[in-house]
């Protein structure tokens, strides 16, 4: 395998080291030691891992790996909620041999997962950004230690350039919408180290070369623009500063020469208490500044839920501002334009919230947007290490995700208004 570009993608959240994209030409079915993952991504359409010519799953074959062998022994199967599933560990003697622990297998046209989550299945290129949904559930690991969710240790993945062989996604389609939902999620802060982005055929990787130059070139220029806005930033604190204090001493030499005696030491006093106070707001604006550490929550309470349960959830909200009128509750998403922003406006209310609640139901389970929601919320109790969700259940699923039923819930089956009013009691204790 040989890698052909590279970048480097910095955390917008918490202090972990940068992450690393790269575009390597190679075969997945032979994955050196040096390029070693702890999983390796593939997409198939559903229930359909044969060998057929020509594909990923025929090299893994001719190799000794038979990916419907590896898709009987699933360790958690979420196609119908997220379209994805992730293997057990292979054997030592693949792992030695692939280079790789596991896999996690991705198939955006699973009907179930189409049917639930309005998933676009003749347009996998505009949603191929779901596979960091995937990944996400299964990368980010749990801060408690009490909990029984598997930990799968995954740091380092590869993939090829999903669905461009016989699901036939052209390449300038799909990896520009791969790089930016991969972006996005590494900025996030989802701790994943290295994630290596595999082309196999000349035509391909001539392709993909381009198309990934031009999305590093742009963020590293961005990168760049944001580092000389902050450096010039600094300078502008600096020299306001600097004129600040000159100001104040000019100010001070006026008031002397007009004070007598008395009033000078009550002037000296002042001025004094002053400057100190100034000093103490400047170390705590710096320190700000030095560390990745979020700004202060601008939101008590950030409620997630699926907006067929919109009127039942106002009712909710209400119950919480009646217990304290000074609530800063953010729940309606409608105020936020849809588009290539979205997400990212979601992620910083998000983060910039004291307490995430979780009003779940089927219907919250099958949303993309809720699970988007909930995985911000995971990545922040990760960033953080503090207990940020809480869960109200409203209408009963057949069985809770386990990334969601992990926490301890609120009972308001099946929709009973009374109990959810009283339920904002509890969750805000």
């Amino acid at each position: 395998m040989r890698v052909l570009d590279q970048f480097t993608v910095a955390r917008r959240r918490g202090t972990g080291a940068p992450a690393i994209i790269e575009l390597l030409e190679g075969d997945l079915s032979a994955i050196p030691p040096e390029h070693a993952v702890d999983a390796l991504v593939v997409s198939a359409f559903p229930n359909s891992y044969t060998p057929n010519p020509g594909t990923l799953f025929e090299d893994l074959f001719e190799h000794g790996l038979d990916m419907q062998e590896v898709a009987r022994s699933k360790e958690e199967d979420l196609r119908s909620r997220l379209g994805c599933w992730i293997s057990t560990p292979l054997p030592a003697s693949q792992i030695q041999k692939f280079n790789f622990r596991r896999v996690v297998c991705f198939e955006p046209r699973y009907p179930a997962f189409v049917t639930a989550s309005g998933f676009d299945g003749r347009s996998v290129e505009q949603t191929v950004g779901f596979v960091f949904r995937c990944l996400n559930n299964f990368v980010i690991p749990e801060t408690s230690t009490d909990t029984d969710r598997e930990d799968y240790e995954i740091a380092r993945v590869a993939m090829p350039l999903l669905a461009t062989g016989n699901q036939r996604v052209p390449v300038d389609a799909l990896l520009p919408e791969l790089l930016e939902a991969a972006i996005f999620w590494l900025e996030e802060g989802l701790p994943i180290e290295r994630l290596k982005i595999v082309a196999f055929s000349p035509a391909e990787t001539a392709m993909a070369s381009r198309l990934f130059s031009e999305v590093a070139s742009a963020y590293r220029g961005a990168a760049d623009t944001e580092s000389r806005k902050g450096a010039r930033a600094k300078w502008e604190t600096d020299l306001a500063s600097s004129i600040g204090s000159y100001a104040i001493d000019a100010v001070t030499r006026q008031l002397r020469a007009l004070a007598t005696d008395d009033e000078r030491a009550t002037l000296d006093a002042l001025v004094g208490r002053f400057r100190r106070e100034r000093a103490a707001r400047a170390t705590t604006a710096m320190t700000s500044a030095g560390t990745t550490a979020d700004p202060l929550p601008e939101y008590d309470v950030f409620i997630s839920y699926a907006h067929k349960q919109d009127a039942e959830v106002r009712e909710f909200v209400e119950a919480l501002q009646q217990r304290n009128q000074s609530l800063r509750v953010f729940y309606d998403r409608q105020t936020i334009p849809v588009g290539g922003q979205w997400i990212k406006l979601i992620s910083d209310a998000v983060h910039r919230s004291r307490m995430f609640i979780a009003v779940l139901s089927p219907d919250y389970i099958a949303s993309p947007v809720c699970w988007d929601e909930f995985q911000c919320a995971k990545l922040k109790e990760y960033r953080t290490r503090t207990s940020v969700i809480k869960t109200v259940r409203l209408y009963a699923e057949q069985e809770l995700p386990a990334i969601m039923g992990i926490y301890s819930f609120v009972d308001c089956v099946e929709g009973d208004l009374t109990k959810l009013r009283a339920s904002a009691a509890a969750v805000l204790s």
